[in-house]
Order: C-alpha cells, then structure tokens, then sequence
C-alpha cells in the first residue's frame, strides 16, 4: 500500500520540482516507517510500478535517486527583466539635468 499510494502521488505531480518534493517526502517517510534497509527495496518497487505504467519522468527521478543518492537539482527560472522606459519626455531630461 506504501508503494502505490505514494507512487500514485508522484505520478500526479505537474512539474518537476513537486515530483521531486513528493520522492522526498516519500523516502523520508518509508525511512521514518520501515528504516534505512527499506529504502532500496521500496525504490525498486516505485521504478516498477512507474515502467508498468509509462511515467518515464518518474521513473528517471528514482533511477537518479538510486545512482547519486540525492534529488536533481532543478533550475529555477529567471526573474523578470524590467524594462527602462526610452521615451523619457524633455521636461524630466532638464530636470535631472537641472538637479545635478
């Protein structure tokens, strides 16, 4: 049950960061529930259960998991550019020029 409920949620995940919230959350609690021993056997069992259904996403993030014993890291999307204004009117060109 500890396997298909939590490999259900992280095959619901929208985004690659909530897949990888989920995993972490998953691992912590079979740990927390089961010990460290379990941890390779309930992962195993999530890749599986991910190739039966085809969420190759998913079933990526474990092989990883498995490999360097850690999440990806995602990359996070640059922050919004803000524009400067070209159409700066005479009135405020003199005025900085004027308080200077």
């Amino acid at each position: 049950m500890t396997v298909s409920r939590n490999a259900s949620h992280i095959a619901s995940t929208l985004s690659a960061s909530q897949r990888n919230n989920a995993l972490a959350e998953a691992v912590a609690e079979v740990t927390k529930d089961y010990g460290d021993k379990a941890v390779n056997a309930f992962l195993d069992a999530l890749k599986g259960w991910f190739n039966q259904r085809d969420y190759q996403a998913a079933a990526e993030l474990v092989d990883y998991f498995q490999m360097h014993g850690c999440l990806p890291e995602i990359a996070r999307p640059a922050p919004p550019r803000r524009r400067t204004s070209r159409n700066t009117s005479k009135a405020d060109s003199a005025c900085s020029a004027n308080a200077a």
